[in-house]
């Protein structure tokens, strides 16, 4: 049993990477620091994908158990810290609700650190309500990048991956196996547009090639089917290595494997894609994260809005141990300024100075297995490989580190 506990004491060091002198601090009376988790009831970005006979295609999660473990790693660690840790779940009916909630529960609660699942568009109200006041906000599931480069706040920062991260670790992939060709199928939501235009980008940056860029329009009327069949899009006069599907609603992009009329993998909103955390990863601790997550979630695959709020949760926790402090201004300056953090993917992680997104690997998985781990080798950059990723500091218009 002695063997077993000092066995268990060791991973929770190495876990969080205490410092030796924060193990040996004797025991006090505890303080509280909770984490302010905001949310929205019926949010559309978690309903049910169906098809038209309402056959679920994907399930979509909310990822409140990710933060849910993120403190209950931190629990064996309470007396070193001389502070508990809570959470504290806002849920809002609307977008519009959200600015005054968290303004009150920060001034109420004494909250200074709150994890945003929210849309984009109710970003910036939020921002306005609390600008220049002790809050960090961490974004744990808008990946648009507007928020990076047009909202530009100093109160946030992005944990989720952008766009352009995802996408560039996506065409580094494609990059790197030669298939420099693509022919890209976007579809007619503004999200569509969004990736599509992230890809482009990434294609241009990388030195591949858009052969075309097909707009499709999903459904199965056949008076339309030049725009809705994969083989008549896909019969274009020049050959292609990969078809790019750019596909929010996930309705066209499931029929366009193996109905191309070359015979080519399909990447982007099927088969191959990049995102945040897959449940296959199986490095850097990754196996251990996974179990945890799953006992907490009654057994559902942890997933990158998952991975986001653990890591949030995380990131407040390794500061708290490395300042030994739960003074807001010492921890959000080792957050933003100090901190490199472990997220269980490879590369230690930081906080980007100029527009304060988080840097990180991105996973590129199919259904099953990860594929590759993004940067991809091969891929230089003068001060960190990490910064291959999204936008580095010459050409992001968010300048916050002047």
């Amino acid at each position: 049993m002695l063997k077993q506990a000092g066995a268990a004491c060791l991973a929770i060091g190495l876990f969080f990477s205490i410092p030796a002198q924060a193990q040996q601090s004797p025991p006090s009376q505890p303080q509280r620091l909770t984490i302010g988790y905001v949310d929205l009831a019926d949010d559309p970005r978690y309903e049910p994908i169906m098809e038209y006979t309402r056959l679920v295609l994907k399930q979509r999660e909310h990822p409140y158990p990710g933060a849910e473990i993120g403190i209950e790693d931190a629990r064996p660690l309470e007396r070193t810290l001389k502070t508990g840790l809570a959470l504290a779940r806002i849920t809002v009916k609307n977008p519009a609700e959200a600015p005054a909630a968290l303004a009150a529960a920060a001034k109420e609660q004494d909250i200074h650190f709150f994890l945003l699942d929210l849309p984009a568009a109710a970003m910036k109200p939020i921002d306005d309500a609390v600008r220049g006041q002790d809050v960090l906000l961490f974004n744990i599931s808008a990946n648009e990048d507007g928020l990076r480069r047009k909202l530009c706040a100093p109160e946030f920062v992005h944990v989720t991956p952008s766009l352009a991260m995802l996408s560039d670790a996506l065409v580094q992939y494609l990059v790197s196996k030669k298939w420099r060709d693509i022919l890209v199928f976007e579809g007619p939501t503004p999200e569509d547009a969004m990736t599509a235009q992230a890809f482009a980008a990434s294609v241009k940056k990388f030195g591949a090639r858009i052969v075309a860029d097909q707009h499709f329009k999903p459904g199965t009327d056949p008076r339309q089917r030049e725009q809705n069949d994969p083989a008549l899009l896909s019969a274009i006069n020049r050959d292609y290595d990969i078809v790019f599907v750019a596909d929010s609603e996930f309705d066209f992009v499931r029929s366009v494997p193996y109905r191309t009329i070359r015979p080519r993998p399909v990447v982007g909103a099927i088969d191959l894609m990049p995102v945040a955390w897959h449940w296959t990863w199986d490095h850097n601790g990754a196996p251990q994260v996974n179990g945890r997550f799953g006992r907490r979630a009654g057994g559902r695959h942890m997933e990158g809005g998952d991975w986001a709020a653990w890591m949030a949760v995380k990131m407040v926790v390794q500061a708290m141990l490395h300042t030994r402090s739960s003074d807001f201004a010492k921890l959000r300056d080792f957050i933003l300024r100090d901190g490199s953090f472990d997220g269980d993917k490879g590369e230690a992680m930081s906080v980007r100075p100029w527009d304060h997104q988080l840097r990180q690997g991105v996973l590129l998985a199919g259904d099953y297995a990860v594929v590759a781990n993004a940067p991809i080798e091969g891929f230089l950059h003068q001060k960190d490989v990490l910064d291959t990723l999204g936008d580095d500091q010459p050409e992001s218009p968010c300048h916050l580190d002047r």
